[in-house]
């Protein structure tokens, strides 16, 4: 309708969420004004087979997972919304990925992957992160309160 890419709206979505925008992905569009919770961005390393696991984790504390992203040596980050935010949307997600025959955006990257997540609160998000890390999903070091931010 506009005339551009799709490659341009992926960009430029970015670019707003960069400069704090409140923006979800979802499969069907983008949605654009309040959010309510805490929005961050982690950094996760594990096996296809551990990403029900991964997700279980951060449902069981509230947190939706909003996409996932690989840092490409070549193409630079590539990210997909997936919209988590039930044991039924991992199901589907499941199944979708099964049905196309394909695997998940983290095998091109060894297992090395981020989520954006929308947390209710930063202790929900803290424990989500503590049981990440003790069971070595979390690529991160775990921010205590008062601590240093996350690597660059």
């Amino acid at each position: 309708m506009l005339g551009v890419s799709r490659q341009a709206i992926v960009n430029d979505i970015a670019i707003l969420r960069a400069s704090g925008q409140a923006i979800i992905g979802g499969p069907h569009g983008y949605r654009v004004g309040r959010v309510s919770g805490l929005i961050e961005v982690i950094h996760c390393n594990h096996q296809p087979d551990r990403g029900r696991e991964e997700w279980e984790i951060l449902l069981d504390r509230g947190i939706a997972v909003l996409d996932v992203g690989v840092d490409h040596s070549v193409f630079g980050e590539i990210r997909a919304p997936v919209v988590v935010e039930t044991r039924a949307d991992i199901d589907r997600h499941a199944a979708t990925i099964a049905e196309a025959g394909e695997a998940p955006l983290s095998v091109i990257t060894g297992g090395r992957h981020t989520h954006t997540v929308r947390a209710p609160n930063q202790d929900a998000l803290d424990a989500a992160k503590r049981e990440l890390s003790e069971r070595g999903i979390l690529d991160e070091p775990v921010q205590m309160a008062g601590g240093p931010g996350r690597r660059s």
